[in-house]
């Protein structure tokens, strides 16, 4: 269920594939297209044009692999099946269901995002960019993946996999700008077929490429898990999740980190709006 808008192409996308040589678009398209047909993965969130279970696994994604979030996935819908359902759920029910994914923010964004889908929206979310970004969690990549995956609608989205698709198969450097990427991803979008355009962008990196594509960088690079904050913060709460309260004494004994990283990984968790602390016992809001 979703709010119905109309969704116009960029001023210049008419002028640019027309100015584009057809012969090489149509090939790109058609080789991508083909190799979709005959390796496309089978993946739950694939088999659905829901909105709702679409914007799950878009977040569930977001810096997360695939492997990882799919057993989430299916545990998630399953419990909460629509928005209505998610909207009532307690952050301690989010938060243990997310356990193990990290960056366990996003699970109380979808509650947030749960609940004003129902309150402001009577249960149907937008199906504009503009819209959807002003709501909990979303930003630019996810608005415009919500609707190529759940509407089709024809708009690009690029991400490390989809901009080395198209680096490394138009022979262009690494050095190429993102503005220029998405220009490129404009002229190749083919018209009707944006959700299986960018799911085969996708499946072709992922299966293809990976040998092949050491000489073109990540657009961002993960720091490492391992003796970081975000590790502090994901084992308080893991805790939480198991406990009413967690003591800053107890986390530094089970990580064996200072009280310094302790108490910084902490102020970002209040920061962000998942935890509180008095003295030196912390709970979850």
């Amino acid at each position: 269920m979703y709010v119905k808008t109309t969704v116009r192409n960029p001023p210049w996308y008419t002028a640019m594939m027309q100015r584009s040589p057809l012969t090489k678009v149509q090939s790109f398209r058609k080789k991508i297209l083909r190799f979709y047909r005959l390796h496309r993965r089978d993946l739950p969130f694939r088999n659905t044009t829901d909105p709702y279970k679409i914007t799950v696994a878009e977040i569930m994604l977001q810096q997360t692999q695939v492997d990882r979030v799919v057993p989430k996935y299916i545990a998630w819908v399953k419990k909460w099946p629509n928005w209505q359902r998610l909207s009532r759920a307690s952050n301690l029910q989010l938060l243990k269901l997310w356990s193990g994914l990290g960056y366990n923010r996003r699970a109380l964004n979808l509650g947030k995002l749960a609940k004003a889908v129902v309150d402001e929206f009577g249960r149907k979310i937008p199906d504009n960019p503009e819209a959807l970004e002003k709501l909990p969690g979303i930003g630019p990549y996810t608005s415009r993946a919500i609707l190529i995956f759940a509407f089709n609608k024809p708009f690009i989205t690029i991400d490390t996999n989809i901009r080395r698709v198209i680096l490394y198969e138009l022979n262009l450097p690494a050095t190429t700008s993102l503005k220029e990427v998405e220009k490129l991803a404009w002229r190749l979008l083919p018209k009707k077929r944006s959700r299986d355009w960018h799911n085969a962008l996708m499946d072709y990196s992922r299966l293809v490429l990976p040998a092949q594509i050491k000489h073109i960088p990540a657009l961002s690079k993960q720091s490492k898990f391992e003796g970081s904050l975000r590790q502090i913060r994901g084992e308080i709460v893991r805790q939480l999740t198991t406990k009413p309260f967690v003591d800053i004494g107890q986390v530094m004994k089970a990580l064996k980190r200072t009280r310094q990283d302790t108490v910084k990984a902490t102020t970002t968790l209040k920061k962000d709006g998942i935890v509180e602390v008095r003295k030196n016992r912390i709970t979850l809001v």
